[in-house]
């Protein structure tokens, strides 16, 4: 079947219905046009969940993501990761960027497409190290003045990696719409590595081991952290001894209970010392274990710490930073830059790059100052030496 001239694969068990696609900015057609978004349960997962979404994920015949994807933004929820995440991000963002031809920056061609879809391709690009492989699709990007374009990320569970489909419900077993062959047709742009399920796998068991210690933290405080009401009932009617059972199940909420004269009422105070130090350490404990994987420590977020281990952290940091636009600065290069030839931009020859990892690279080729670096002032020593004299 055909849907705006490309033909759509179907599974014999799956009628395929027609699919209305949305119009792009510029007419055309649009992938997310034809993805039909099914409607999400919100439910908790447990960690023999994640072994299972890998082995789905992992498939030889029918890989399948789908689940692990779920788990992701499962929990994506908690506060901790998305901290160590947002800082991941506000590290890279805030860093400029520029076009150079021969070295040298090309600022008018740089100006060209500083736009907001640029940004929003570096941050995707950025994700890929936390969800694994990631496709965008371009829409409306264009070099004419005023034009305003965008790229949108194809919903992680839509993409089957391995087989190079579009599945058009999220599901492996349905319709589905090769894209192999018809990814510059459709303005799409890839990134990460097909084989790589992000970091967000190994955060996931941190994260519900977590979410585990604080369920338990909090039925521990319900069973020995509320006090017992004791009575002494001085009646064996079994009608008295209901009442007085109902008093007491309502004591709670009441805040008193009425007895008769001759009952005993105790309050028995439950004593558990320092119970919740063991789920308060595994918290702790999962907390930098996300940290490391996230931002290579936790001596600078999670804790405090001497001089001496923070700037150890934030040099970690620092590493991991640049570590990360390199990978931006490669993409572009290898993907984002030939689209923009295709469309039209007059960016052929320039390559795209960071002055602070131009500044690092020559750093460590002269083995410590650069050609940016601030030289020292010849009339302050100058005067130094006059005031020894």
């Amino acid at each position: 079947m055909k849907i705006f001239g490309y033909t759509f694969a179907k599974d014999k068990s799956i009628e395929l219905k027609a699919v209305s696609a949305a119009n792009g900015k510029d007419g055309k057609r649009t992938v997310r046009g034809v993805i039909k978004k099914q409607p999400k349960r919100e439910v908790s997962f447990q960690i023999e969940e994640i072994n299972r979404a890998l082995t789905q994920a992992k498939n030889a015949d029918l890989p399948d993501r789908s689940k692990l994807h779920r788990i992701y933004e499962y929990i994506l929820k908690d506060g901790h990761l998305k901290s160590q995440i947002r800082n991941a991000k506000f590290e890279v963002l805030s860093e400029p960027w520029l076009l150079y031809r021969d070295g040298k920056p090309d600022f008018e061609a740089t100006k060209a497409i500083q736009k907001l879809w640029a940004n929003s391709l570096i941050e995707y690009i950025l994700e890929a190290e936390l969800h694994g492989y990631s496709v965008v699709e371009g829409d409306g990007i264009s070099p004419e003045e005023g034009s305003i374009g965008e790229v949108i990320l194809i919903p992680r569970e839509h993409i089957s990696i391995e087989k190079q489909r579009i599945l058009i419900e999220g599901n492996v077993n349905g319709a589905y719409l090769d894209y192999a062959e018809l990814k510059e047709t459709l303005e799409l742009l890839e990134f990460g590595k097909r084989d790589d399920y992000g970091t967000l796998l190994e955060c996931a068991y941190n994260v519900i081991w977590k979410y585990y210690s604080r369920s338990d933290w909090s039925r521990g405080s319900e069973k020995f952290g509320m006090p017992i009401l004791a009575i002494e009932a001085d009646t064996s009617n079994d009608t008295e001894l209901d009442a007085i059972e109902t008093r007491a199940a309502n004591f709670g909420s009441d805040g008193y209970i009425v007895t008769q004269a001759g009952d005993k009422v105790t309050i028995v105070e439950r004593k558990g010392d320092n119970m919740h130090i063991i789920w308060l350490d595994n918290i702790k404990l999962c907390n930098e274990e996300v940290s490391k994987i996230i931002n290579g420590q936790s001596t600078t977020s999670d804790q405090k710490s001497f001089v001496g281990s923070a700037e150890v952290g934030e040099r970690t940091m620092q590493t991991f930073t640049l570590a990360r636009l390199q990978y931006i600065s490669d993409e572009w290069n290898k993907s984002v830059m030939p689209y923009l030839v295709r469309k039209g931009f007059k960016v052929e020859g320039l390559k795209f790059d960071y002055p602070e990892l131009i500044r690092q690279r020559e750093k460590k080729m002269n083995g410590g100052a650069t050609n940016t670096d601030a030289k020292p002032d010849p009339n302050e020593k100058k005067d130094k030496k006059e005031d020894v004299k």
